[in-house]
């Protein structure tokens, strides 16, 4: 691919660069298993240009990682250019679901959720490249 590509859409996702954050919006009804993660890593990988990136995820949609997709992408030997991730999600609900089982399912990796993009990209923007 072309290293000017900012933009790839996929049956199951939209990917997006804006330095340095790499977007997913996810569509109604993906399913990530390993296969599907292990795509995403490359292409956030190629589109940051093999450079430091954070992740903001849209998922506002039913979305289910398998448990070979949740092994895949907790081990970050498997991302190394990958530096912490935030959530859009629903609702306060979901916001509030999402952060309270991060605090029980520690990741090796920043995660946060919200409910407005803007404060999640404010959030990512704090997370050491």
């Amino acid at each position: 691919m072309n290293s000017s590509v900012n933009h790839i859409d996929l049956p199951y996702v939209t990917i997006s660069f804006n330095d340095p954050i790499v977007s997913f919006v996810y569509k109604e009804g993906a399913e990530l298993g390993f296969p599907e993660i292990k795509e995403l890593i490359a292409h956030a990988e190629q589109l940051s240009g093999g450079k430091p990136y954070v992740t903001l995820n849209y998922v506002k949609v039913n979305l289910n990682i398998t448990n070979e997709g949740k092994r895949y992408v907790s081990n970050t030997d498997n991302m190394p250019f990958f530096r912490g991730t935030a959530a859009i999600v629903k609702n306060s609900f979901y916001q509030f679901a999402a952060n309270f089982a991060q605090n029980y399912h520690s990741t090796k990796y920043p995660f946060k959720a919200f409910t407005s993009e803007e404060k999640a990209i404010t959030w990512l923007m704090t997370l050491p490249l």
